[in-house]
């Protein structure tokens, strides 16, 4: 595996060394530009995270979630117990808090590397003069088909690589967020006249934050996969009359029937298309009438 992973770290070098990196590029300035533009406003939201989070601990200190609530009959222990859980629980929200951040940073930075180079650089339907976009590699890079084979390849790579780290943890995070979307709604909306002030702010903010978000990614991931079929279809539907020589359009047809869309998700189980988006909503929102109907009929 590491053997890969280097392997195509060295492509992707040469990628950018050989098709970015030339007089006129504007290919790593858009990519700042564009990841600058999004970390930044992530960056800002995750940071104050751990504070909004934390709040809820000295605006309702005996509310039952917080652990110190066991020692309320007795004060000295109380306030002790207080003075650990507080200082803990702001170190494990700035812990996740980073996570989150390191995690959306570096799919962030995938997709604005990717989708450019399958929609404008590799796909052969693009219609805009290579001088007017905002991203444009080395004009090397579509008059080759074997330029195209290495960089499409390449990509290939770093897919599978994401897909075999990140890719086993989606089933389990879809299916968490699909289920807690499903029991805030019901509780929400049966109960909640019993619940009090504060929880029930908790659960319409963060729970819908976290499952639009979840959703926010995989569209932005299910981009990938649109991406690639359309690239490989502009190159069947288009090639012909793109590649002036016989040999290079012969060695694009037996490349193309070689390829596989990218896409990002568990092999064999979970790819992520804006199907698979839909019905996971789908899923959450039937959920929560169908346990509203048969909670409804038992009482």
């Amino acid at each position: 595996m590491w053997e890969q992973i280097y392997y195509n770290f060295v492509a992707n070098r040469y990628q950018t060394d050989t098709y970015w990196n030339f007089p006129g590029s504007t290919a790593v300035a858009a990519f700042n530009r564009n990841w600058l533009l999004i970390t930044r406003l992530s960056n800002f939201l995750l940071n104050l995270f751990p504070f909004v989070a934390w709040c809820q601990i000295p605006i309702s200190p005996l509310h039952p979630m917080h652990i110190p609530t066991i020692f309320s009959n007795y004060p000295a222990l109380f306030y002790f117990s207080y003075c650990i859980y507080g200082p803990a629980m702001m170190y494990s929200f700035c812990f996740v808090a980073s996570y989150i951040k390191t995690l959306f940073q570096t799919f962030s930075s995938l997709i604005f590397f990717i989708l450019p180079i399958l929609q404008e650089e590799l796909a052969l339907t693009s219609k805009k003069a290579r001088k007017v976009r905002k991203f444009k590699c080395s004009p090397d890079l579509g008059t080759s088909p074997e330029h195209l084979v290495f960089v499409y390849r390449s990509l290939q790579l770093g897919m599978k690589e994401i897909r075999l780290v990140f890719g086993r943890y989606l089933p389990i995070i879809q299916t968490f967020l699909g289920q807690l979307g499903i029991s805030t709604g019901y509780v929400l909306i049966a109960e909640g006249g019993k619940i009090d002030l504060v929880t029930r702010l908790t659960f319409s903010i963060c729970v819908p934050f976290a499952v639009l978000s979840w959703v926010a990614l995989m569209t932005c991931a299910a981009k990938i996969q649109k991406s690639a079929k359309d690239c490989l279809t502009s190159w069947r539907v288009h090639g012909g009359g793109h590649w002036e020589s016989r040999a290079d359009r012969k060695y694009m047809s037996k490349f193309r029937k070689s390829c596989k869309p990218m896409f990002f998700g568990l092999d064999g189980f979970l790819v992520l298309t804006h199907k698979s988006v839909m019905k996971f909503m789908q899923g959450i929102i039937r959920g929560v009438f169908r346990t509203l109907l048969a909670l409804k009929k038992k009482k």
